[in-house]
């Protein structure tokens, strides 16, 4: 997920703006259309023209709560705080729009230094029940919040936090982010079996972390046995290390599986020892800018010169028109390039996500152009062996909103006839209303569709992670597991996954998390056994969790067998 996205996506939650599609009057149409310019303002600071276009909306339309709410915003985000505070009042008086104008009614006190009123009209809010608290670590008025002693009111308790789920659930391991803002656990994926000991390892990231300075970034290596920090590695400053990051495999062919990590805001993929966390090789973009590194990936022993391969994202790239992207395979062995696919058009961002795999000598790459196909609303490439020509797509459908545009994989053997099949995801696709999700799953021999899986609610961001399960339900086909990172049924944004089965579809369990703001399912993939009870088990991430403060992030192993303690 790239940050600019998950962002916007809460961004326009809390404003009260809906990018839903569908049916509208020729009036709906235009006040849509002036709501988006009116965002697209804010997004850029340009509080003047967003406060025009909005005070032009309310009076048009007295009964819009959603104008109501955002011309407050932009009032109190432009200095005029005073004049904020009656637009978000008459905001309040529409119940679907209540509590985010409460929240939004405090945040107009806090700027006015008002404080005592303040937090009056913040926990006003968060006693709706509605309303996801810990994303206030967003808004520039954070800091002066955090300082008052009220602030830990507003946020979940310590006893929520100590019992995050719905189902009864077995925690095997649990890992926490080191500080606010961290979002330890941004991607997290199994390794395989760095320390020897015949239990798969972990990976997992903190892209915003500050140890090596300001968003630099960490990642982090895991035993998946005894859950026993094995290595970590810091980026540089504004580097953030870690915003793509994957298995390398065996990369320097010392027998150990190694590990990838992109550092897209200067350009740069590193390959690291599994081993020891030794840098083995860097890698650099061939232009500043060109978000060289936020995606990367093991392609598996390619060019079969027993050296595992690296793929890289440039989702920025120029080459074939602005924005267009590229992506690379580069040879493990000497840092060779050995492929390069550009997209087919500016703005396709080519490289938004990849991944690789190699079964029996035969090698499949998976691209993810977030802004490519019809509509610019994504297409996903896979591409056999080194040939440069894709041998088919996953083409996005009617409401499809940026299909490949973070994850994509060649999943397991979905359809069980011997070949890993082809998986793309649209966290942000709009079947039942804006940012509901679906993925689609096709096959790997020969491209034709097998699955598709939508999310329950709009909102919900359903489709998260590479979905690679393995065989839980040991009936010959792999099955799939997806996170919906925004899922409210149980605590707002407190975040569902859900374990499918390969063959059928059909639901076999799901996780739910009850802990306003856990984001539960920001990333979800399979990681074996690490237990030994003979069950596969789940390696789950909450990102942006407040374990130790807003949006500090952790990350969890949960047991795959059916029920059992929650420790």
């Amino acid at each position: 997920m790239t940050h600019r996205f998950h962002r916007t996506l809460v961004a326009l939650s809390l404003l009260g703006v809906s990018a839903s599609t569908g049916a509208q009057s020729s009036a709906q149409s235009s006040t849509a259309a002036r709501m988006q310019q009116a965002q697209r303002a804010l997004a850029t600071q340009d509080f003047a023209t967003a406060t025009t276009i909005l005070r032009e909306v309310v009076a048009s339309e007295p009964a819009n709560a959603r104008a109501w709410n955002t011309l407050g915003v932009a009032l109190r985000r432009g200095g005029n705080w005073t004049e904020a505070i009656p637009a978000h009042r008459r905001a309040a008086e529409t119940p679907a729009v209540r509590p985010l104008a409460l929240y939004q009614l405090g945040l107009t006190f806090a700027a006015g230094k008002q404080l005592d009123s303040a937090f009056y009209w913040l926990v006003e809010a968060k006693r709706t029940g509605r309303m996801n608290m810990v994303t206030i670590v967003q808004d520039p008025l954070f800091a002066t919040l955090q300082a008052d002693a009220r602030f830990a009111s507003l946020m979940p308790s310590p006893e929520e936090l100590r019992d995050p789920f719905v189902e009864p659930t077995k925690i095997i391991h649990e890992w926490h982010g080191e500080a606010t803002g961290d979002q330890f656990g941004w991607v997290a994926r199994n390794i395989g079996d760095v320390d020897g000991d015949r239990v798969a390892d972990v990976v997992t990231s903190a892209p915003t972390n500050a140890d090596g300075g300001q968003r630099a970034g960490k990642i982090y290596v895991y035993s998946g046995r005894t859950g026993k920090a094995l290595w970590t590695a810091k980026g540089e400053p504004n580097a953030q290390l870690g915003l793509g990051i994957e298995a390398a495999g065996d990369f320097n062919a010392d027998g150990v599986p190694d590990v990838a990590a992109g550092a897209p805001s200067i350009d740069k993929a590193y390959v690291y020892s599994g081993r020891t966390g030794a840098v083995l090789r860097v890698f650099e973009g061939e232009r500043q800018g060109d978000a060289f590194g936020r995606n990367v990936g093991a392609a598996g022993d390619v060019n079969r010169d027993g050296f595992g391969d690296l793929l890289v994202g440039a989702p920025a790239h120029n080459a074939a028109g602005a924005g267009a992207g590229r992506v690379y395979v580069f040879s493990g062995k000497d840092g060779s390039r050995l492929f390069v696919a550009d997209g087919e058009a500016a703005g396709d961002a080519l490289g938004s996500a990849l991944a690789g795999k190699t079964v029996n000598g035969q090698s499949w790459i998976v691209a993810g152009a977030g802004s490519g196909g019809r509509n610019d609303a994504g297409r996903v490439y896979v591409y056999k062996g080194l040939d440069p020509k894709p041998a088919f797509h996953i083409d996005p459908d009617s409401t499809s909103a940026g299909l490949g545009g973070m994850f994509v994989s060649m999943i397991g053997d979905v359809n069980a006839d011997g070949v890993p099949d082809a998986y793309g995801a649209d966290f942000g696709n709009n079947a039942k209303g804006a940012s509901t999700g679906r993925i689609f799953i096709h096959s790997g021999k020969d491209g034709r569709h097998l699955l598709t899986l939508t999310g329950e609610n709009a909102g919900d961001g359903f489709g998260i992670g590479p979905a690679d399960a393995g065989d839980v339900d040991r009936d010959g086909h792999d099955d799939i597991i997806l996170g919906a990172w925004q899922f409210s049924g149980a605590a707002p944004s407190g975040g569902k996954v859900y374990l499918y089965s390969g063959k059928t579809g059909a639901l076999i369990r799901a996780w739910t998390g009850k802990v306003q703001g856990e984001t539960f399912g920001f990333d979800a993939t399979g990681i074996g056994d690490v237990d030994g009870d003979g069950t596969l088990d789940f390696l789950l991430t909450s990102a942006w969790s407040a374990i130790k403060g807003p949006q500090s992030g952790r990350m969890y192993i949960l047991s795959g067998a059916a029920s059992g303690p929650r420790r």
